[in-house]
């Protein structure tokens, strides 16, 4: 019998979270249908659902995404995999977002292969369109850490996180073009309107007695993306220290559930911005259309010449007013002491209230927006 592995390599942004989370929790089912999703708890291959080791044994940097004890047992990482891909009966499913976003030298590729012993390895690849991608990328950016204000001139081909035909004649290369399965994350376009339910179908898994629960990883309102872009600017980042980002990371959560929300994502681009990024991608998208769709490639990822290509300021599109959205946040922590009576969290957050108050009046923060601005002492 041949030994079949599928890796689902993202792309970033195309509900990795939502299908990593189902197919952890169906575990045992898919098992039963001939498909082993390696989410052992004692699996050095496996965290947070996904195969984030896998990805990050791969990288020769530090990385954030997997913790300080995982990183302990990178070095054994593929070994490992070698071995349960080795011991399985049927099809073993991989799924790292990381795969496509993170590996970006055809070595890394290479000793993925090599650590594969399977008869055929299919790699499924989601695309979205670089203009709705850039965006849900910055928001998971902003609840990292990020401290950047949204640019459109950052989404041009040259940057490979955007640049999916790059990636896939990488992957074609090291795993060969037919092996190759690409998807548009579209929802009008997935089975159902649902990723784990087209991801299913692509490997014959009936999903019907399947356990769905809500989506994972929904992007944030303008409002708290921006309040908590300013907020990350009394925070470290992850450069600035591992320890102390991880640590921070729970304040940032802790905090962002008291943002009052406001303002659609979308917002932050204009019409004239979209059609300028379709309009960088025109003849990637059009390739990547012929080679992988037969054509087929929906018009979404195309500019609609109707439509004038301008430049907003965004700044004065979002108008988010960070002084009253800052003192709401306070207030509402402030109601909610209760909940956090510990005296290690209630020090925390009276220092980093502290912070965000130096931030908005003593003008840390460059630029200060004018909302700020007026109502500085």
């Amino acid at each position: 019998m041949s030994k079949q592995v599928f890796l689902h390599i993202g792309g970033e942004k195309t509900g990795t979270s939502t299908l990593q989370s189902f197919l952890t929790r169906n575990a045992s089912r898919l098992k039963r249908s001939g498909f082993y999703y390696p989410c052992e708890a004692s699996n050095i291959c496996f965290a947070s659902m996904a195969h984030l080791p896998v990805a990050a044994c791969l990288i020769d940097e530090k990385v954030e995404f997997v913790s300080e004890k995982s990183q302990r047992t990178l070095p054994f990482v593929l070994r490992v995999l070698t071995r349960v891909v080795a011991a399985t009966e049927g099809a073993v499913v991989l799924s790292c977002e990381h795969f496509s976003s993170r590996l970006m030298q055809k070595r890394q590729l290479v000793a993925l292969r090599n650590a594969l012993p399977a008869d055929e390895i299919k790699v499924v690849y989601y695309i979205r369109e670089p203009s709705e991608l850039a965006l849900a990328a910055w928001s998971t950016g902003i609840r990292y850490g990020g401290r950047h204000s949204f640019n459109v001139n950052d989404v041009t081909p040259e940057s490979r996180y955007y640049n999916h035909l790059e990636t896939l004649k990488l992957w074609g290369s090291v795993f060969g073009e037919p092996n190759l399965i690409v998807r548009e994350y579209n929802r009008a376009l997935l089975k159902n309107g649902d990723i784990r339910k087209d991801f299913c179908a692509l490997l014959g898994i009936k999903s019907e007695d399947m356990r769905f629960d809500e989506d994972e990883n929904q992007s944030f309102d303008v409002q708290r993306l921006e309040a908590l872009r300013y907020i990350n600017g009394a925070l470290p980042a992850f450069h600035e220290g591992e320890a102390e980002w991880r640590r921070a990371q729970n304040i940032r959560r802790l905090v962002s559930t008291y943002i009052p929300e406001s303002g659609t994502l979308k917002a932050l681009m204009s019409e004239g911005e979209r059609t300028l990024i379709k309009s960088r991608f025109s003849d990637i998208n059009q390739e990547i259309s012929e080679r992988y769709f037969a054509g087929q490639l929906s018009r979404d990822w195309f500019p609609d010449c109707s439509e004038r290509e301008e430049r907003t300021d965004l700044q004065h599109r979002s108008q988010v007013d960070l002084a009253s959205v800052l003192r709401e946040t306070v207030i509402r922590l402030a109601e909610a002491n209760g909940d956090y009576a510990r005296p290690k969290v209630k020090t925390k957050l009276r220092k980093l209230l502290k912070q965000i108050r130096q931030s908005l009046f003593e003008s840390v923060f460059r630029p200060m927006p004018s909302a700020i601005r007026r109502r500085s002492p």
